[in-house]
């Protein structure tokens, strides 16, 4: 697919370059959670589609540059400033560049995002992105003015949403709220779309020898990710003699809280020592994509989930996943696959003790009829892969821009 031109509001009509995609996160590298994800993810698909393609981060390694670059996209560093890497001062780079668009993730980049398009590059588009419900994931965490915080995290995203070309959702979920948040029907849902190696080896998998039951999370928040149910789950599981027991890994944990953690689950659950093992986030995509594409199963039991990216990624690499019923990602398979979908959807009802119990069913009957379960996830990965397409994640973006325009070249 060639890349398309759409119209920025006062600029040269001469113009014949490609338009300029400028993508605003807080990483490249996915450490922190599933924004970081879909934002490197949709920058990639952006250059693939022939966009000239940046992001602007607060930092950057040796080793992320070279990934970007790998994928034709640019990566510009936030200013320095007293207090670290501003991602609201100008960068003299991206002002040369120009972008003709610029892409902010909710909570992380938005108002960022907004301060762009507002004071520096007031002719471009911005695109404003909702990852979040904020009732929904407040509800979890232990703040004493939770109520507060939500009316302000709406309040900015209200504010935002005014002044966008586009305002955007990832998936049905979180249209469906931003919707109700904005008052508005013209959120844009966006489904992210689903990365099939090129290997074969991926295609039509086979059982590993391993009994790994996988997490990929920020571990830090136990209750929205539901790490206490894994936990609990896993640690009440019968396995025949036969077989390895099963061993929980959950990566996503802060360095400094990988042992504690660990420590925490053990003594809450009783789950072994050698049966739970908690790690860092790795910033290396090759490292998460190893763990995704080489364990037995992968758990999403979250209470609060707006998409879950991880999970479709698992399911990309032909890994059988169960996932939480309270997710945006179980809402959109159940919306495009309501006949075949349920066997990877498990329900959340808060509930820790019938949480538990029902996930360790669940978790039960997959690892007890492995052969079966990577089948029936093989079937799902070519569903899926005939469906979502980051191509169509881009097109599908890029058709709420204003009309088509030639223009000059850029200095």
């Amino acid at each position: 697919m060639s890349s398309a031109s759409f119209r920025v509001k006062g600029r040269d009509p001469a113009r014949v370059e490609p338009p300029s995609v400028l993508l605003i996160s807080d990483e490249w590298s996915p450490t922190r959670g599933g924004i970081s994800r879909f934002n490197r993810r949709l920058a990639i698909a952006f250059a693939a589609e022939g966009y000239r393609t940046a992001c602007l981060v607060k930092s950057v390694s040796a080793l992320e540059r070279s990934d970007a670059q790998e994928h034709d996209v640019r990566l510009f560093i936030a200013p320095a400033t007293p207090d670290g890497p501003s991602l609201f001062v100008p960068s003299p780079e991206v002002l040369k560049w120009r972008p003709d668009v610029v892409i902010g993730h909710d909570i992380v980049s938005g108002a960022a995002a907004w301060t762009y398009t507002q004071y520096y590059v007031p002719d471009a588009a911005l695109v404003h992105v909702m990852h979040t419900s904020p009732a929904q994931n407040e509800s979890f965490k232990p703040h004493p003015d939770r109520a507060k915080r939500i009316a302000a995290h709406e309040r900015r995203m209200r504010e935002i949403a005014a002044d966008a070309t586009v305002v955007a959702a990832v998936g049905p979920l979180l249209r469906n709220r931003a919707e109700a948040i904005l008052d508005s029907g013209d959120v844009l849902q966006l489904d992210p779309g689903i990365d099939i190696p090129d290997d074969p080896r991926w295609l039509r998998r086979s059982p590993p020898s391993n009994s790994i039951v996988l997490m990929v999370c920020r571990a830090e928040h136990i209750g929205p990710k539901g790490v206490d149910i894994a936990a609990g789950a896993v640690a009440g599981m019968r396995f025949p003699h036969h077989h390895p027991p099963p061993e929980l890994r959950i990566r996503g944990a802060h360095r400094e809280r990988c042992d504690s953690l660990k420590d925490d689950l053990v003594t809450t659950f009783g789950i072994g020592r050698d049966r739970i093992d908690v790690r860092e986030y790795d910033a290396d995509p090759a490292a998460i994509a190893h763990d995704l594409g080489h364990a037995a199963l992968f758990l999403m039991p979250s209470r609060a989930e707006g998409f879950g990216l991880a999970a479709l990624e698992a399911i990309g690499l032909g890994t059988p996943v169960l996932i939480s019923g309270r997710s945006g990602l179980a809402q959109m398979l159940r919306d495009s696959y309501p006949e075949v979908a349920e066997p990877m959807i498990v329900p959340v009802v808060d509930d820790l003790a019938e949480d538990i119990r029902v996930w360790q069913k669940a978790i039960e009957r997959k690892m007890d009829h492995l052969d079966g379960a990577f089948g029936y996830a093989g079937e799902m990965q070519r569903r899926l892969a005939g469906r979502f397409r980051w191509s169509t994640t881009v097109s599908t973006l890029v058709s709420r821009l204003p009309a088509p325009a030639s223009r000059r070249p850029k200095s």
